[in-house]
């Protein structure tokens, strides 16, 4: 007969130790992690931005400035600065208008420009959410340029040229994968027409903008 019994004790016998193991389960997660209790895990780093710019071109009369920015890099370790190889797609617009200097000859020129630049993104963080950031870049950009005198013909140019770039701007990180900001940026280039405008007495603006933005980090 004690051998008839033993198969009725396997059953709460299995059943006991499936509640135990489902006991030790459940309270698994309390259990306190190597840097104390209730720490989060650290989120993964981001690597990859994706940025949308848009404002106004402030050389001469007020004009048009939107772009897109792209990018790989991170942080080294043990190092507080990050870097970006970046590159960016943009396009400008630019005019400027008055009297030519000794002659009461009214004048008006206008530019365009589609850039594509590649370069160094350093984002130097302030504090908590708060970094500052500067661009190097160069490149080429597409320029359209016309100049219209009273009395004269218009005089109008298309080319390429060479630019370098130099942007500066600062972020807030509203989220872990994104940020808003402000950039101002000074492109250094030439266009066809700049030796024309030194000629009737016109000078050729530097290249400005300023212009705010959304970046997504991932």
């Amino acid at each position: 007969m004690p051998d008839m019994e033993a198969p009725r004790t396997t059953f709460p016998t299995l059943a006991a130790l499936a509640v135990t193991l489902l006991g030790q389960t459940a309270t698994a997660q309390e259990i306190p992690c190597s840097r104390g209790p209730c720490m989060q895990p650290d989120r993964r780093g981001t690597h990859f931005l994706v940025e949308i710019n848009g404002g106004g071109s402030i050389s001469g009369n007020v004009g048009l400035a939107v772009g897109g920015v792209v990018g790989i890099g991170g942080k080294l370790r043990g190092f507080p600065l990050r870097f970006y190889l970046v590159g960016e797609v943009a396009y400008a617009s630019g005019a400027q208008d008055g009297m030519l200097p000794g002659a009461s000859l009214d004048f008006r020129e206008e530019r365009t420009y589609r850039d594509l630049a590649l370069g160094l993104r350093t984002y130097v963080p302030v504090f908590g959410p708060l970094s500052l950031f500067v661009d190097l870049m160069g490149g080429g950009s597409y320029v359209s340029a016309t100049l219209q005198q009273e009395g004269q013909s218009t005089l109008a140019s298309q080319d390429w040229s060479a630019l370098g770039l130099l942007a500066a701007g600062v972020q807030v990180r509203l989220f872990h994968h994104l940020s808003v900001g402000i950039r101002g940026k000074v492109v250094l280039g030439d266009d066809g027409l700049s030796r024309m405008r030194e000629v009737v007495g016109v000078a050729s603006p530097t290249r400005a903008s300023v212009t705010a933005g959304l970046t997504w980090h991932f």
